[in-house]
């Protein structure tokens, strides 16, 4: 059989993929990846399905670029964000001639700040992943149209199925995991343990007698929860804890 450059670029990927032993060695491996194969930075966040709201985001772009995107609240305005969350399965972000068309100070600034940390260009691929719309986002220096002819919709659909498949939801690694306006509050150890206990189809008086409280005290652990991971409902609390791989079932 004759080793297609398209084949080796599944082959070469699926074995540094292979290679990794934990979730961050798989973020590092995926960065390597996108970076062998002519991408400046990847990020990668999951949308959850129900609520439309982020539920985690990974970024290896500049560390410089990610606290202006904080400071000037520039997530706003992101049209990459804004079309995950509107359901949007893949896009092609040409900055320089979004810059030309922005429509306000505030998204001039956001591309023309893109523009000075050399991001150009920017592709995304979606993925659904149980009860959250997973998104692979390459960003560029160069046009990444360029990068396998016209080969390259269809190389970067079975690369980022790849990267999908292999990048692990933050957990508990979530110092450098920023959610746009603010870091991620962690959950306690209490409030871990009565979504658990819940996930495992226990009701709350049940989760109360395990830990010998008040179905009153377990409530509350309960709606602490909530207000950490910014839902309203418990069932909301649940879904997102285990897209962030928060919970282990």
């Amino acid at each position: 059989m004759v080793s297609t450059r398209y084949a080796k670029l599944l082959i070469d990927t699926a074995d540094t993929l292979a290679g990794a032993r934990n979730a961050q060695e798989s973020w590092d491996a995926a960065v390597r990846i996108v970076r062998r194969i002519g991408a400046k930075d990847l990020n990668c966040g999951a949308i959850m399905r129900d609520s439309r709201e982020l539920a985690w985001l990974r970024s290896s772009m500049d560390i410089r670029w990610l606290r202006q995107y904080h400071q000037a609240r520039f997530y706003e305005v992101d049209p990459v964000l804004e079309a995950c969350k509107a359901g949007v399965p893949n896009q092609f972000v040409d900055v320089p001639e979004r810059l030309r068309r922005a429509r306000s100070a505030r998204e001039r600034d956001m591309f023309g700040c893109l523009l000075d940390f050399d991001y150009r260009y920017f592709l995304t691929q979606t993925w659904i992943v149980g009860g959250a719309e997973r998104t692979i986002v390459l960003g560029c220096d160069s046009d990444p149209m360029g990068l396998y002819g016209p080969g390259t919709a269809r190389a970067f659909r079975a690369i980022s199925a790849l990267l999908n498949d292999a990048i692990l939801p933050p957990g508990d690694e979530t110092a450098q995991e920023w959610a746009c306006e603010s870091p991620w509050a962690q959950l306690t150890s209490r409030e871990r343990d009565v979504l658990g206990y819940l996930a495992h189809g226990l009701q709350l008086h049940e989760v109360a007698e395990r830990f010998t409280i008040t179905e009153q005290e377990a409530a509350c652990h309960l709606l602490s929860a909530c207000r950490t991971l910014g839902v309203a409902a418990p069932e909301q609390a649940l879904s997102m804890a285990m897209a962030r791989g928060l919970l282990s079932l």
